[in-house]
């Protein structure tokens, strides 16, 4: 349509009311609002003041005529039709609007607001677009709780505005948690759109019979309402409710849609699961009343954490199926707190941890991770899982064993040689253990104490040949920490700090025991002496021992030692019960040199030789006479650190005649 046959067009009565459109300088147009024209497509006369337009085919205009696109500042082809205006412009402006759809009533009041939406408060033109920005229902977020408040109308009964409500509002609908709060009655809505957006419109509306004042509504969005903590009065109520929806033949608990049950408006209670106490309350009654209940569902409540009602589902036994969906749950670790649960079939569709696997598998994978027993999942039988088919009987546990040894003969040849050695290993001088070792054995020791704080103990992290890794990195520190040769490990045992072991606390694992070597793992605690400090002088350690057999007896060949402070249930358990380890030692015959010599020495003299080295030892320290000392130790069971510490306290209580001691 030309210039001339749109003015035509415009030049009936009923074609007032033109949208006008400004052209900004990047392109894009505005539409400003309507205009009332003059008659035809001629400008109106010059009356009082004119419109300041840059235009200079409207410059002097008291107004602009119908249908005018006013182009941008400085370009005098802004008129319709005008020139290379439409060239210009092609694509950046928008179409035109149909005029039929543009036709307004020709009444005064359209005429009135129409001008101001153009000219302003009245003079002069508006350059600014002015828009609505009164909260619409599609601002409102409708995926939970509102709060409806009706303003100045607590003078009326609450149940009696209700009931005007629902006649104006023309649906059903239901709401909770009536009230009156200061002058106005309050009352909540769950997921209600419609009835939102029509109590919305019916603000400013809602009169009472017989009064003339309107009542203000307004609808707010919340995250829930102020749920009150459980009573006993309303758990009495729940109970009922839950002992209807109880199928005892199929032991089935329908808890789905629970707080939109019917029963609960009858007893004015509301009770949503998703609140955390009430959750943990119903967990509660399920395991008081129905503890063997097979299936429980839980769907459509809106449950975002499960916390409050897991420790509970753990206690029924029964219990193989579970239905979760669509419920709120983000994420899949959410239902850690369910890990092991024996459940056979689960449903989680509809909700959000749904959506953050874009690969079945993957989902079916991090489920089972969960339920390793899963075999339906939303409903879907799954595939069995890819692994090893083993028994059941194949998972128990086997029973804890202190110590190990792979054969009897084994066992007893190890438990005399380290009897014997820790003998003398204890004792002031470690000089007789160089019998114990090979020529060219290796020996090497790593410990791992603290370097500072109550428990730590300086000359040790000095003195000891450390090979930790985080004390010697260097490749070659830790190769000259490496010693070799029986002269020099016998040096470095010997500047060993001074100890006493608990052999009560030995741990002794043989796995292997062959003609040409043995394999021995010791752990046990000892303490180390000349410390005051009691925390820090009980010490863990472990030795691993590769003993091989040379000529008439036995070697060891390498021998690695692991130190570390003990733990305080270690402590607690140190040197208090009765030596075992010991007794077992001694109660079994001495075997001959060629299955277990003294690591002392490898004659004939055996256990004897180490026994007279005890007796001299111990009627040096005590100060008795050797055959007083040697019925001390033989009453003892050899055990040299227990005959000590019976003589000091019998010593102490004066039990010990005078004849016993050396004159």
């Amino acid at each position: 349509m030309g210039g001339d046959q749109r003015s035509m067009a415009l030049n009936s009565k009923n074609d007032r009311g033109r949208n006008v459109y400004h052209v900004d300088n990047a392109g894009s147009s505005k539409m400003y609002g309507a205009v009332q024209g003059g008659r035809g497509g001629t400008a109106p006369p010059n009356k009082g003041r004119g419109h300041p337009s840059d235009s200079t085919h409207w410059r002097g205009q008291t107004r602009l005529t119908e249908g005018h696109w006013r182009g941008p500042r400085g370009n005098s082809r802004g008129a319709r039709g005008g020139g290379n205006y439409s060239r210009n412009y092609i694509g950046r402006r928008p179409p035109p609007p149909r005029y039929d759809d543009l036709m307004q009533p020709d009444n005064k009041q359209d005429k009135t607001k129409n001008r101001q939406e153009m000219y302003g408060r009245g003079r002069g033109f508006s350059s600014k677009l002015k828009i609505d920005r009164r909260p619409t229902v599609q601002n409102v977020n409708f995926s939970g709780w509102q709060k409806i408040m009706i303003h100045d109308s607590a003078q009326h009964e609450p149940a009696a505005v209700m009931e005007e409500v629902k006649s104006m509002v023309g649906e059903k609908f239901e709401y909770h948690m009536l009230a009156t709060e200061s002058n106005n009655i309050t009352f909540f809505l769950e997921d209600n759109e419609c009835v939102c957006k029509s109590l919305r419109d019916l603000s400013k509306r809602l009169a009472m019979p017989g009064s003339n004042q309107r009542h203000t509504i307004t609808v707010t969005s919340i995250n829930s309402p102020p749920f009150p903590p459980p009573t006993e009065e309303n758990l009495e109520k729940v109970k009922l409710i839950m002992s209807a929806r109880y199928s005892s033949h199929m032991k089935r608990l329908d808890l789905s849609m629970f707080h939109k049950d019917i029963r609960f408006r009858s007893v004015n209670l509301l009770f949503p699961l998703y609140v955390p106490s009430n959750l943990g309350s119903v967990g509660r009654l399920i395991t008081a009343n129905i503890p063997n209940v097979e299936e429980i569902d839980l769907s459509k409540n809106k449950l975002s954490k499960l916390d409050a009602i897991a420790d509970h589902l753990k206690t029924y036994a029964n219990l193989t199926r579970l239905n979760l969906s669509s419920n709120k749950i983000p994420t899949i670790s959410t239902l850690y707190k369910l890990k092991g649960l024996p459940i056979l079939e689960l449903s989680l569709e509809g909700n959000s941890l749904c959506n953050r696997f874009k690969n079945i598998d993957t989902y079916i994978s991090e489920v089972r991770n969960y339920f390793p027993k899963l075999q339906v999942l939303d409903g879907k039988e799954l595939p069995k899982p890819i692994g090893f088919e083993v028994d059941d009987d194949d998972d128990v546990i086997p029973p804890f064993r202190p110590s190990y040894f792979c054969n009897q003969q084994a066992k007893e040849i190890v438990l005399l040689f380290l009897k014997q050695y820790y003998q003398v290993f204890d004792s002031n001088d470690r000089r007789s253990l160089a019998a114990a070792y090979c020529e060219d054995a290796l020996f090497s020791v790593s410990a791992l104490l603290p370097e500072n704080g109550p428990r730590a103990v300086q000359i040790d992290n000095i003195s000891l040949p450390n090979r930790n890794l985080k004390v010697t990195s260097q490749a070659d520190d830790r190769v000259e920490l490496l010693f070799r040769g029986r002269t020099i490990v016998m040096e470095q045992i010997s500047m060993l700090p001074p100890t006493t072991h608990d052999l009560d606390s030995f741990v002794v694992d043989v796995p292997i025991a062959k003609p040409q070597l043995m394999k021995v793992v010791l752990n046990g605690i000892y303490r180390r002496e000349n410390i005051s400090n009691k925390s820090a002088n009980i010490r863990s350690f472990q030795r691993s021992l590769i003993i091989v057999p040379v000529g008439s007896g036995y070697c060891i060949a390498n021998e690695q030692l692991h130190i570390s402070l003990a733990t305080y249930d270690q402590m607690k358990l140190a040197f208090k019960s009765v030596s075992t380890s010991s007794s077992a030692g001694a109660s079994t015959a001495a075997p001959s040199t060629a299955a277990a010599p003294s690591p002392a020495a490898s004659n004939a003299g055996g256990l004897e030789t180490v026994q007279l080295r005890m007796i001299e030892e111990f009627a040096i320290k005590s100060n008795m006479k050797p055959d007083y000392a040697k019925l001390c130790l033989e009453q003892n069971a050899w055990d040299f650190n227990k005959a000590a510490e019976l003589f000091m306290k019998l010593k102490e209580e004066g039990k010990i005649p005078a004849e016993y001691y050396k004159q």
